[in-house]
């Protein structure tokens, strides 16, 4: 069967529509027809690498069919066996992709949402993919919000995935124990009596609800703690059968208000591109950030209580520089040693307004951004964490900052 060849007619872009959520498989006339009803529409593009690109219709008209094909070759051979691979799909929606987080007895325990995507009108499915089928048995739910996808929760971690290898740039985190989700209620457990129990604890502490007949409803987190393998979670009982457990986790990329015991760290493999979003004192920093007045600080919101300011590259970062939010490559001052430079045209944006840009909603096994540290993905490694004692940051408050030079947008703001 011979294959087609592609062509203009192939092209198809989508939008977001206020009242009709995503619509896509547009024709590039329509778009243009679209565009003159709505000339500030911002289009949406997928390529032939499965990159979502944001484009206006200039950009659009600018497309060509070479747009769909793949730039990278295809892979012939032997591969090595890696890490799982997760593939959003259905739900109404595209864009939203993650970093699965595996242990080192080959549990994948959490998923790092490094963006939502956008346009879902129901929970998009995640895929577990491993290249050589060595692992199995994972099963991952998402929820969503406004049509992103806001959490992956972990409701089965399998076994036997394997880690990537250390080539792979990773970015430190620090993993949370949030939640428990009953699998199974079991029956006959002797209520109030019966005790529930998490191995290793880490300093967490549990409670259980459960009903006349002995079936647990529900399990209470009074205290997380942090972890970097699988716990597990039983149930002392003398009268009690077969109930199950699976833990909640949280990745928290931001910094913390006092700087987490480095066995608590872990190193999570960058498979999707995650972008460097700024530096703090001198080291990348991965995580959200927000903006007031044009100035970038680290977390959600100004209310998230951090202060810590966020620059646009390692030597401001040092000298505690502000230079805006938005910097171009000639405004980039010469130093020493290579400066990483991320754009805010770069960074993944809030997706209730994305900014034009592109992200991979293929996993690769070579992101262009590579941290500064590279250690196991278990315990003992490097944190890139802000100081142990993050006072108030020299520059202004994000209440009363001063106004910088140049503006700026909002920044990624993901469900953490």
């Amino acid at each position: 069967m011979p294959i087609s060849q592609t062509s203009f007619d192939n092209i198809k872009v989508g939008y977001i529509s206020e009242t009709e959520g995503y619509i896509r498989d547009i024709s590039i006339a329509d778009a243009n027809a679209y565009a003159e009803l709505n000339p500030e529409t911002e289009f949406i593009f997928i390529d032939g690498d499965e990159k979502v690109r944001f484009l206006t219709i200039s950009e659009v008209n600018a497309l060509t069919p070479k747009n769909l094909l793949r730039s990278d070759p295809c892979l012939t051979g032997d591969q090595p066996c890696g890490p799982p691979q997760l593939k959003f799909f259905g739900g109404g929606g595209v864009g939203a992709i993650a970093n699965p987080v595996v242990d080192v007895n080959g549990n994948l325990i959490a998923v790092d949402l490094v963006s939502g995507g956008f346009g879902y009108v129901t929970e998009p499915q995640v895929q577990v993919l491993d290249p050589c089928n060595i692992g199995s048995g994972a099963v991952l739910e998402t929820e969503i919000e406004d049509g992103v996808v806001v959490k992956v929760i972990v409701r089965d971690s399998g076994q036997g995935y394997l880690p990537p290898p250390q080539t792979v740039p990773q970015y430190p985190a620090v993993i949370e124990l949030t939640g428990v989700t009953v699998t199974n209620p079991g029956f006959n457990h002797n209520c109030g009596v019966d005790t529930i129990e998490i191995i290793p604890s880490n300093g967490s502490s549990l409670s259980y609800d459960c009903d006349p007949f002995g079936k647990i409803r529900s399990v209470s987190v009074n205290k997380g703690g942090r972890f970097t393998e699988l716990p597990q979670i039983i149930m002392n009982t003398e009268t009690g059968f077969n109930a199950t457990f699976v833990p909640e986790f949280d990745i928290i990329r931001d910094p913390q208000p006092i700087e987490p015991v480095l066995t608590d760290v872990v190193q999570v493999f960058d498979l999707v591109g995650l972008n460097i979003n700024g530096y703090i004192d001198g080291k990348p920093y991965y995580g959200n950030v927000y903006f007031v007045d044009g100035i970038k600080f680290a977390g959600t919101s100004d209310k998230s209580g951090t202060n810590i300011q966020v620059y646009n590259t390692r030597l401001d970062s040092l000298q505690k520089r502000d230079t805006g939010a938005t910097i171009i490559s000639s405004q980039v001052e010469q130093v020493e040693e290579p400066v990483e430079v991320e754009t805010q045209q770069d960074t993944i944006e809030s997706i209730s307004s994305p900014s034009r840009g592109s992200y991979s909603t293929t996993p690769t096994s070579a992101p262009s951004t590579t941290p500064s540290t590279t250690t196991t993905p278990a315990s003992g490694g490097t944190y890139s964490a802000p100081s142990s004692t993050p006072s108030t940051p020299s520059t202004p408050a994000p209440s009363t900052p001063s106004t910088p030079s140049s503006g700026g947008g909002g920044g990624y703001g993901g469900g953490y």
